[in-house]
């Protein structure tokens, strides 16, 4: 497994897939899933506001940015409401995206973490919980394929 820092914007990072997350209880997409949905015309948006994705844990959006970003497919897991979200929570979503992102036939993997999720925890305890359940998960599926996960570095303020 090959593994990259992101110096790019979110836009032009090349990827298979970009990784983004959403908090059922956040009204809008905030931090670097704004900029996606704003590029994408409110994609995202207007799928919440279909009842289409929500936001819940275990929900799922799919989009292609038709070439709008560096990444072909750009996927959207609901984390649930924030004062739920747990660390137990967070290993069990690592497994998830993998086995989805496997499912898509992806080996190109950029990933933005919900960092501002724990605030107490430096990005590379975070990182590295994360890649101990998503990792173990492509590998025990595809063995022998070489995947390249590329990390968005943490934004807090937004």
């Amino acid at each position: 497994m090959r593994m990259r820092e992101a110096t790019e914007p979110v836009e032009t990072v090349p990827a298979d897939v970009l990784l983004l997350h959403h908090f059922e209880d956040e009204p809008a997409p905030r931090g670097r899933l704004g900029r996606v949905d704003w590029i994408l015309l409110s994609a995202v948006s207007r799928l919440r506001a279909r009842g289409k994705f929500s936001g819940d844990r275990g929900s799922i959006a799919l989009l292609f940015p038709d070439q709008k970003l560096g990444a072909d497919r750009v996927l959207v897991m609901g984390l649930g409401r924030s004062a739920d979200f747990s660390k137990t929570a967070f290993y069990r979503l690592s497994y998830r995206a993998a086995e989805v992102i496997r499912n898509l036939g992806c080996i190109s993997i950029a990933l933005d973490l919900p960092y501002r999720a724990f605030p107490q925890e430096p990005p590379e305890k975070i990182r590295h919980d994360f890649l101990e359940g998503f990792s173990a998960e492509l590998q025990r599926t595809r063995p022998d394929t070489e995947f390249t996960i590329t990390f968005l570095p943490p934004l807090f303020d937004v």
